[in-house]
This record gives C-alpha cells, structure tokens and sequence, in this order.
C-alpha cells in the first residue's frame, strides 16, 4: 500500500521546501528504516510503527474531498496545537470583516508588550510601525510571526475566535489567551483542539462553507504561501506553487509539546483534509524542534506520505 520514498529523495520531484533551500531533504539512517513498508501493510499498522520508533503517539483525521474515504485515529484527543492554531485566527479575521466589523486595509500597529519569542519577523523591526491587517495575517501564516498573532488576537479578542470555532463545530477547540509567550508565558493556558476539529475546520474552508467564497479562497492563497515545510510538504509529491500550480498543499504548522501540522493537499489523484498531531513520549528540547531531521518532525513527515499514499494508491 505505501510506496518506499527512498526513490522520492533523489526523484525528480522537489519540495516547496528544496527549491526554497529552507532546509535539506535529508534523512537519517533512523527514518530510512521506517521507510521499508510492505504494500499489505494497513495505515494504523504504519502510524504504529513509527509510534514505537519515534517514540510517541499520533491524533489524525483525513477526509477525502473529491469522493468518499476517510481516515481517524485518536481524532477526539485534546492537544496542544502551537502555532496551529493561528488558521483559529485567520478565520476569525475574514469572518469579521465579512460582518463588516473591520476592514482588512485597517492600518495596524504592534506594541512593545506583544513582543514574543521563537518565530517571525516583527521581533526584529522597531515597534509602532504599521501593517494592513491582511499583511499582519501573512506574517503570522507565512513565517508564523508570534507577534503578529498576539497583535491580531488583541484587535479580534480571544473569546470572538473560540466562540467561533465552536459555532462553526469545533467542539473541543479553544485559544484561550491565544498570545504564545511573553512575560505571563508559565502561567496561559495553551490553545488546544483535535485532530477532528482540525480537519473538520479545513473541510469548511475548502468547500466554502462558512465564509464566502473569496474570503476562503484568500484563506488557501495565505495557507498556501506558508514557508514551515518540514512536516506535511516534505515528501508528499507536489511543487514548489506560490498559488499558482495545480498540485499544492496548504497548512499550517504547529512546534510545541505537539508537532502538529493542518491543512489542506491537492493534487492530481485527490482533494485532501489532514489533520496531524504527534505527542513525544519525552518533552522536546526546543533547539532542536524545527530541525528537518529531528525525530518528530520525520515522523510527522513519513506519516503524511502514508497517509497521502492510502487515500491516492500511489506505489
């Protein structure tokens, strides 16, 4: 049933994240072992395998688009989801300014107090400089600008966007703070939710179910642009696209206690919602949780191709 992606690391084929030079497809001899599955061998046998070798436990929900199929496992597991959960957000920002509560053109500045650790580029840019909402909104998808989030979740509230997920069937989704790091870091609680809710939520987007048309179709364009490729991207076979090919995948990238990735992938064969969390057994350290390869990071990665392959027949 899954194609060995051995030929796939010296194939024809780059990654979004290859042709950007973001980071290397090499893999270790450890993920090389994983990759030597029997064609008899059923997807949750697969995820269980990389289980016991990466040391952890996956949360995935993939439902075909174009036609029947589904895939669960641990989909209803509360989690952290990270940064994941900005897609939360994005969503809440095209929803208010459907309503028009805003307008994406609104000139928005960040503050010193929203300042915030790990990823972005704000961080580095002197504070009271003004971007569009819509620009803010590509700066937390595109490079996951923490700042950025914290500075839209203040203009959107925490409470609107959970009580929007929830209305939309979220049911286990929450942001709560939604402000990743700062002073208050230890004491927040993280935003959660579920492999359910995750890939329910991209289900929505794709068939444009709870916001207008235009509205989801900018959503995929930001998802789409999105440079963290280390997870889902990495060996599932489509190009490098900038919005603009026939294959692509839009997601979303989590690193926390969780390696979560969402989102959405296109191809040839199939239309795809996938939803994945992997949980290590031991807490990672935070230097090494973006490294390509990293064990749960490879193992998120092997899981998607399987994944992908189950729903497309690939060999």
């Amino acid at each position: 049933m899954f194609a060995s992606i051995r030929n796939r690391l010296h194939g024809p084929f780059l990654s979004r994240r290859k042709v950007l030079g973001c980071g290397t497809m090499t893999a270790s001899s450890m993920a090389l072992s994983g990759l030597q599955n029997p064609k008899t061998e059923s997807l949750e046998h697969y995820l269980n395998h990389l289980e016991r070798e990466y040391q952890g436990i996956f949360a995935v929900q993939a439902l075909r688009l174009d036609r029947a199929g589904s895939f669960k496992l641990r989909e209803e597991q509360v989690l952290p989801t990270a940064s994941a959960c900005k897609v939360f957000v994005l969503c809440e920002l095209f929803r208010q300014a459907e309503e028009g509560r805003l307008d994406l053109s609104e000139p928005l500045s960040w503050k010193p107090e929203f300042h915030r650790p790990g990823d972005g580029v704000l961080r580095a840019m002197i504070p009271g400089q003004k971007l569009s909402l819509h620009n803010m909104a590509i700066l937390m998808i595109m490079v996951s600008d923490n700042i950025a989030t914290a500075t839209l979740v203040d203009r959107l509230g925490p409470v609107k966007v959970t009580q929007t997920m929830r209305s939309w069937g979220l049911d286990h989704s929450n942001l709560y703070s939604g402000l990743p790091g700062g002073a208050n870091a230890r004491r927040m609680k993280q935003p959660v939710s579920t492999a359910r809710d995750m890939c329910h939520l991209m289900q929505l987007i794709y068939r444009h179910e709870v916001l207008t048309p235009a509205s989801c179709k900018e959503i995929v364009r930001i998802l789409r642009a999105q440079r963290c490729n280390d997870m889902m991207p990495r060996f599932i076979p489509v190009g490098e696209d900038w919005g603009h090919a026939d294959t692509w995948i839009a997601n979303k990238t989590g690193y926390g206690t969780c390696r979560v990735d969402v989102g959405l992938v296109k191809t040839q064969e199939l239309a795809l919602s996938l939803a994945l969390f992997f949980k290590p057994h031991q807490a990672p350290r935070n230097r090494l949780k973006c490294l390509a390869d990293y064990p749960p990071v490879l193992a998120m990665a092997l899981a998607s191709n399987a994944v992908y392959q189950h729903f497309s027949g690939s060999e």
